[in-house]
């Protein structure tokens, strides 16, 4: 299947769906995250294009706040994640601030299966310390636009000044000090491409959005999740619910292999400060309130875990599509 169908009638993202969490409030301490990419339908098609459950997914992928939490959480290590000191450091102070983070830390390799134009994967990439590793993958033809994005958030200046200061030469790059990002050819289907993937380690991480859209590419994806998982390796999956009807066999065929977990958000309520005037009746503390993360945009993100070949089951697996269609929240 081309990323190039027929009568395609689509446009360039302009951000986050308004039932968002907006930026400032998922990760109001990392600005050095936001990254911009280079969206190109007309050459790419639709893997030219950033998708909605980019979006969330990110917001999986962030540090937690206080005002939040998931359930389940992010499941990367914490101790992988810089902290923000460490994202803004010159070469005088880079030995230093390399002693005082761990480098100790067990290699961390984490694939994004087609990933387009590399939103997601660039944004953490940017969010882990060196002992990760982050590998971008599409097809072959899509290499090109991954590489230009990689280059371009993590190798050129952040500075968009025609000038450059003397602190701003010495500044190394986002690179030298975030996860190391490969980009490599990965079709969905192709055992070799599989196999050359693996060859260089295992992966512990699989990150995916928006990739349930062709039900003729079902079985092929489906197949290379299979292959390049372990029983400890995680899958982080975005999805965009488009056309339900569409979509169900590939989540009922998804969940015989994958045990499934969807995603709530805890939004914590504000606590009151200040005391209560004399005479004034005391008022009651908001309530935290916890809904599936994405709901409202018809959106979702699900972390799965591949089952046993004895726990593979014989039949479909609806527990998705029940919460899909019933929209639950607790």
């Amino acid at each position: 299947m081309s990323n190039h169908p027929e009568n395609l009638d689509i446009y360039d993202s302009t951000g986050p769906p308004a039932g968002i969490l907006a930026t400032s409030a998922a990760d109001p301490e990392e600005p050095s995250t936001m990254i911009s990419v280079m969206q190109d339908i007309s050459t790419f098609g639709i893997a030219g294009r950033i998708w909605d459950s980019s979006y969330v997914l990110d917001v999986f992928l962030r540090r937690p706040t206080e005002a939040y939490t998931f359930s389940p959480p992010c499941p990367i290590p914490r101790e992988y994640f810089l902290d923000t000191k460490s994202r803004a450091i010159t070469t005088t102070s880079l030995s230093e601030a390399s002693s005082t983070e761990s480098t100790a830390l067990p290699p961390l390799r984490i694939v994004e299966i087609g990933a387009g134009t590399g939103y997601v994967g660039i944004a953490l990439a940017k969010r882990l310390t060196r002992d990760s590793t982050l590998i971008l993958t599409d097809l072959e033809e899509v290499v090109p636009l991954l590489e230009r994005n990689v280059q371009d958030n993590l190798y050129k200046p952040s500075s968009s000044s025609t000038t450059t200061t003397s602190q701003e030469k010495d500044t190394p790059s986002l690179a030298s000090r975030c996860a190391v990002v490969k980009v490599e050819a990965l079709a969905w289907g192709n055992s070799a491409h599989s196999k050359a993937l693996l060859s260089q380690g295992p992966v512990d991480f699989v990150v995916a959005s928006d990739l349930v859209y062709f039900p003729e590419l079902y079985p092929p994806l489906l197949s290379t999740l299979r292959e390049i998982t372990t029983l400890e390796t995680k899958v982080l999956f975005g999805y965009k619910e488009r056309s339900l009807w569409k979509e169900t066999p590939f989540w009922e065929e998804f969940g015989r292999f994958f045990e499934i977990e969807v995603v709530r958000i805890t939004k914590h309520a504000k606590k009151k400060e200040g005391e209560r005037k004399e005479g004034e009746e005391e008022e009651e503390e908001e309530e935290d309130d916890t809904n599936v993360f994405g709901c409202e945009e018809d959106m979702y993100v699900f972390v799965a875990t591949k089952r046993e070949d004895k726990d593979i089951l014989v039949g479909v697996d609806d527990t998705l599509v029940t919460l899909m269609m019933m929209q639950i929240s607790i």
